[in-house]
């Protein structure tokens, strides 16, 4: 299961790389070609392409470290449990939405100077889902169980 997640977590921090590329290549281009003649404003930029594309990298470099805190030692059980799944799956999942949400928010903030809740809530239920998969685990496996008798 660990290596699974480890690989999934790196998936993931491709994904999060390579999907903000396409983003950087019209930075290449002059300001002309865009038809302005200012520069790129940076704190925009920080905020929607810098930040995923560093956490992409530290995903990268740490995925064994954070498969382990998610999974736990189950090393002496080599098959895939539903619930590690869930906690997996859930880790990602908020991790994805916080990336896009955070990177969007300080985006906003610093071009047009609003802030748009609706992403900062995003932000919060990520959060939520990232620090507590183990507790979002459990309500998964009692909503499976409820009703049943064993």
């Amino acid at each position: 299961m660990k290596q699974f997640s480890e690989l999934a977590i790196k998936i993931f921090a491709a994904y999060l790389v390579l999907s903000n590329l396409g983003n950087v290549i019209p930075l290449l281009f002059p300001p002309a070609a865009w038809r302005t003649q200012s520069d790129v404003p940076i704190w925009p930029l920080i905020g929607w392409l810098g930040i995923p594309l560093m956490i992409g990298i530290v995903l990268w470099f740490s995925a064994s470290k954070i498969a382990q805190k998610i999974i736990g030692n189950d090393e002496k059980d080599a098959s895939l449990s539903e619930d590690g799944l869930v906690a997996a799956g859930t880790f990602l999942i908020g991790t994805y939405w916080g990336l896009k949400s955070i990177g969007t928010v300080v985006g906003q903030l610093s071009s047009v100077g609003t802030l748009n809740y609706g992403y900062v809530t995003v932000f919060a239920i990520s959060m939520l889902m990232i620090c507590g998969n183990k507790t979002i685990t459990r309500m998964y496996r009692k909503l499976r169980t409820a009703g049943v008798t064993a």
